[in-house]
């Protein structure tokens, strides 16, 4: 992979009652805005109103349709969902800055300044070599960090202790990649990039 291409950071994040190791990109965790992805091409034989409505709202009127639901009752579905998207994505974005916050005070800096270098291509842990800070002590904050995360989750129901033990496995691999990101392609995938 090119130098231009970044590796996508990874952080633990607790949502809609379960905890996933999910792909971000540092930008997007500091609140920077990613760049917009043209719509969707109209798919034939469908209605540009109708093609705007996501999976659940067609599955939904599908329902109303054969009358298997009523319309009121596939609102309350909807909003239902939308109400739990939302409070998820809440949660993440509370998630992600907590992390920031993490890696800037291991950096010595603040949120901002990290950010400011994320934007640059600086990776967090260029960052921190240029400031002659060790690379292992940005990685050991940032995995107590996602600890605690995990271990909250397992004190609050949200993930077995089973399932734990799985992500923290991973942390190792995940917070090399959080560290290695230098903020470009906003966390999306180059032409000819692999998987």
């Amino acid at each position: 992979m090119g130098k231009r291409l970044a590796a996508i950071g990874m952080a633990a994040a607790i949502a809609g009652g379960g905890l996933t190791v999910a792909a971000i990109n540092p930008l997007t965790a500091a609140g920077a805005a990613p760049t917009a992805v043209p719509a969707a091409p109209t798919p034939p034989g469908t209605t540009a109103a109708a093609h705007r409505k996501g999976p659940l709202q067609r599955a939904l009127d599908k329902l109303v349709a054969n009358h298997t639901l009523t319309r009121a009752q596939a609102d309350k579905v909807l909003a239902g969902a939308k109400a739990e998207v939302k409070a998820g994505k809440a949660t993440r974005k509370s998630n992600r800055q907590e992390l920031l916050g993490v890696v800037a005070k291991a950096l010595d800096a603040t949120p901002e300044q990290v950010v400011a270098g994320l934007k640059d291509g600086t990776s967090i842990a260029a960052q921190a070599e240029a400031k002659g800070i060790d690379r292992q002590v940005v990685d050991d904050a940032v995995t107590k960090a996602l600890t605690v995360r995990i271990d909250a989750a397992v004190k609050a129901g949200k993930l077995t202790p089973e399932q734990a033990t799985k992500v923290k496995a991973r942390l190792d691999r995940a917070v090399d990649r959080i560290l290695d990101a230098d903020g470009h392609r906003l966390g999306r995938r180059g032409k000819g990039q692999g998987n």
